[in-house]
């Protein structure tokens, strides 16, 4: 395990193709930071849904076009993915993700945040960008609340 933070800023279009780097690389920080196999798995399918609902809010401000940066961290104790975007300021995955899943809707990233594939989400907007920021903490180092 490397004791060396790192980050990788990259920007995602809206091709569910291009989705495939982005389980790759939350993989790659996953095992870096000394995550399990399940949990690296379960950070990255969470990642990559967080995408994939996130592109309508981005779709959102006219842009026929839209893209997400994205950028994934990896810290001794813990995991970031932080997907940005322009557009609709509302979070991809809040309360009310959490109350369709209960009643059938396709909540997919708040199916893997019940399954506790991410530890912590917050979410920031300023200045016309959202931010959510999925984090999952090592599990010899989690964190305490």
């Amino acid at each position: 395990m490397s004791t060396d933070p790192s980050r990788t800023e990259f920007t995602v279009q809206d091709d569910p193709r291009l989705l495939a780097g982005v389980l790759a690389i939350v993989l790659f920080a996953g095992q870096r930071c000394g995550l399990p196999s399940e949990a690296q798995d379960g950070l990255a399918e969470a990642a990559v849904d967080a995408c994939r609902e996130t592109f309508p809010l981005a779709n959102n401000n006219g842009n026929s076009n839209p893209a997400l940066k994205v950028i994934v961290s990896d810290f001794p104790d813990r995991v970031e993915v932080a997907i940005e975007h322009s557009g609709e300021s509302l979070p991809s995955a809040g309360l009310d993700t959490f109350a369709g899943a209960a009643i059938g809707s396709q909540a997919r990233l708040s199916d893997a945040l019940q399954k506790n594939s991410v530890d912590r989400v917050q979410y920031e907007a300023r200045n016309g960008v959202s931010r959510m920021t999925l984090i999952k903490y090592c599990d010899s180092r989690r964190a305490k609340f």
